[in-house]
């Protein structure tokens, strides 16, 4: 299984599993570990947005999910509006 290409949704049920190898509940919560915002992102998220990327783009540099994105361009007022960043 390709557990970066899984949503959401089919990771969690491969955790709550019960009869599910404890492997792949490890790769699991690992991957949705790592598509959890973080802080950290957020010097990234505004310049690559500066830089007039998409957000599927913004997403597959952060290796967030592209929701992720979009609700963090739109928590910090930043989905309508593009800067040059210089």
């Amino acid at each position: 299984m390709r557990y970066e290409t899984a949503t959401k949704e089919q990771l969690l049920q491969i955790c709550l599993w019960e009869e599910c190898p404890i492997e792949y509940k490890y790769e699991s919560a690992r991957e949705l570990q790592m598509r959890q915002w973080q802080e950290e992102f957020l010097p990234d998220l505004v310049r690559l947005w500066g830089e007039g990327n998409s957000p599927s783009y913004i997403a597959t540099e952060l290796g967030i999910e592209e929701r992720a994105v979009r609700a963090q361009l739109r928590k910090h007022k930043l989905y309508n509006v593009r800067r040059a960043m210089g």
